[in-house]
């Protein structure tokens, strides 16, 4: 086996035990060049084992995953990012809207026993996880279920998501560019996204390091819109740069 094809290797399990790898990085474990590694990765991407982002690679993205698939995918790197932002960004009063999204989920599920405040949201698999925390109040929000993406939508949706003044708007993250900003790929979820953005003090966005340097057809809002990004610890800082620039205040797990 050639030291390329075993170079390659060994940055696939990396990848799949990351979500992500950078090229410096790559370059010092494999005493590699760096236009060395660039070759790999884009040998790899056209071979479909990954998606290049600025300064590295991710897993390419599988569309097709159920809600539960992508709930298992990158597993840790959720946990990290809901018990920080559960933590220490979400007060014991606060009124926050709950957004689509499997580490969304894991917020929820991870909400300090001490939570008094509301939690507003579109996904169901949320309101049933908060069913038995012991001080949340919990608001379900009606309109009509996407169900691979387990969200709840449309203008019945838009219409209560108006009825409320929120701290927080918690979202989902399925895009997130620093010159795109933030989008998605559903029509109908980017309205409701857009609602709960009109209607919060903060705007925190949760983004696993698979959706940074991506962009989707439909546009939600730019990115100086948003006032936090939590996203996984494993990220260097001058990765995030281009996101710390433009005001954003990066939170790491």
């Amino acid at each position: 086996m050639s030291s390329v094809i075993t170079r390659q290797d060994e940055i696939l399990k990396l990848l799949r035990n990351m979500g992500t790898v950078h090229i410096h990085d790559l370059a010092a474990l494999f005493h590699a060049s760096l236009d060395t590694i660039r070759r790999d990765l884009r040998q790899m991407e056209d071979e479909g084992h990954l998606r290049r982002i600025h300064g590295g690679a991710v897993l390419p993205n599988k569309p097709t995953e159920t809600y539960e698939e992508r709930a298992r995918d990158l597993q840790p790197e959720r946990t990290a990012i809901a018990q920080k932002t559960a933590r220490d960004l979400i007060a014991d009063d606060a009124v926050v809207f709950f957004d689509s999204g499997t580490t969304i989920c894991e917020v929820a599920r991870h909400l300090k026993p001490s939570f008094r405040g509301t939690v507003i949201t579109v996904n169901p698999m949320i309101a049933v996880e908060l069913s038995s925390h012991p001080n949340a109040e919990v608001i379900m929000l009606g309109g009509t279920m996407l169900k691979n993406d387990m969200v709840v939508c449309g203008p019945t949706t838009i219409d209560e998501i108006r009825k409320y003044n929120a701290d927080i708007a918690l979202l989902g993250t399925c895009a997130l560019h620093p010159e795109a900003g933030l989008s998605t790929s559903h029509q109908q979820e980017r309205a409701s996204k857009a609602a709960m953005i009109a209607q919060s003090a903060e705007i925190i966005a949760i983004a696993t390091a698979d959706k940074l340097e991506t962009s989707l057809p439909h546009r939600v809002c730019d990115i100086d819109a948003i006032s936090r990004l939590v996203t996984g610890r494993k990220l260097s800082s001058g990765y995030l740069e281009n996101y710390a620039k433009r005001g954003i205040n990066i939170v790491q797990a």
